[in-house]
């Protein structure tokens, strides 16, 4: 992160508000451009989802929205969710 920022030519202590909407584009296609190596999973059983977050009856499970918020709308980890990394709580993010 910070050799890219620094390929930009963004200093290390600007407040992201002040950095120019150029450098911000150049930075976002070094992002996106940044092939990363993935050497495996672990073998620690480490793959969970973090529990907490907001919790289940509080949301409208058909549109995925607040039922005491108008116009707020959750998906994935935010919800309280908890368990072994895989299909149900991918789901879940992707729904």
């Amino acid at each position: 992160w910070q050799a890219m920022v620094a390929e930009v030519g963004v200093a290390p202590d600007l407040k992201w508000s002040d950095v120019k909407k150029a450098d911000l584009r150049k930075i976002s296609m070094l992002i996106a451009q940044c092939d990363l190596e993935v050497g495996g999973k672990s073998t620690n059983k480490d793959e969970f989802v973090t529990a907490g977050g907001v919790s289940l009856p509080g949301v409208d499970m058909s549109k995925m929205h607040s039922k005491s918020v108008p116009g707020l709308f959750f998906c994935g980890e935010v919800l309280d969710i908890d368990g072994i990394t895989g299909g149900d709580n991918l789901q879940s993010a992707w729904t």
